[in-house]
């Protein structure tokens, strides 16, 4: 069977993908996921096998496909499903084999399969079916991320090196906090910055807070496989992360 994963924000939009995946072909297709957000589709792709095909819709519940393209290697084909069509260019930009116009219709769908088989009967597309899909390379002198954030408090404006940041948290509106325990107001969502600084120093615990790895005092048992993380500057609300998330975190800090 080939393994589907179906990155969509709208329950209903997911569940119609199921549908005309049914309808093309029954007992073909094992869905992996179905996951709404940019930041379990990071963690999810990085952690799993790279599936035979992604169904990705182009705005997420927290920020953009793109803020998971623009991070990851993805080398799995993709099938794009969007209401808008200003973004065909940039899609095909990547490892896309057809952008569907919502709502979509079965007969649209079977030709996007169609052609989806006809690549891989040919080897034009590679499913890296047992391959690991990774972070792209951090290393490259190409990849410039912030060093430093303009914040303001009161009438003056600091810059304050992203090394001295302990974490980004929201709060209404999304607040840095520096490691002397300063709060500062930021114009700026948690997933721009979560793209924009570097994912080995920094880590996305859930959709509140961002937190700088040196930050970290200790992480503690709070369900089996998952964890809870003690910060410094302590931070007011128990930071649990997700079963997935606890792994990646082992990972990254081993």
């Amino acid at each position: 069977m080939l393994r589907i994963l179906i990155i969509e924000d709208e329950p209903i939009s997911s569940k119609h993908i199921i549908n005309l995946l049914n309808s093309y072909s029954k007992n073909t297709f094992y869905i992996d996921a179905e996951i709404d957000n940019v930041i379990d589709a990071t963690n999810w792709l990085l952690l799993n096998e790279a599936p035979d095909l992604i169904f990705m819709d182009i705005n997420l519940s927290d920020g953009s496909c793109f803020d998971v393209l623009n991070k990851l290697d993805v080398t799995c084909p993709i099938i794009f499903t969007t209401a808008y069509d200003e973004y065909a260019i940039k899609a095909f930009k990547t490892n896309s084999i057809d952008y569907l116009l919502k709502p979509i219709t079965q007969t649209s769908f079977n030709q996007a399969l169609t052609k989806f088989f006809k690549l891989k009967k040919t080897n034009l597309h590679q499913t890296n079916s047992y391959n690991k899909i990774s972070l792209k390379d951090l290393n490259s002198s190409s990849i410039n991320y912030k060093e430093r954030f303009l914040v303001k408090l009161g009438n003056k404006y600091t810059p304050l090196k992203t090394e001295n940041i302990a974490y980004f948290y929201k709060d209404d509106i999304v607040f840095v906090k520096s490691f002397s325990g300063n709060s500062y107001p930021i114009n700026s969502s948690l997933t721009t910055i979560e793209t924009s600084i570097c994912p080995n120093a920094f880590f996305r615990a859930n959709r509140k807070i961002l937190i700088n790895i040196d930050a970290i005092d200790y992480l503690a048992q709070y369900k089996p496989g998952q964890l809870t993380i003690k910060v410094s500057p302590k931070f007011d609300e128990v930071i649990v992360l997700s079963q997935e998330k606890s792994s990646h975190l082992k990972t990254l800090l081993n």
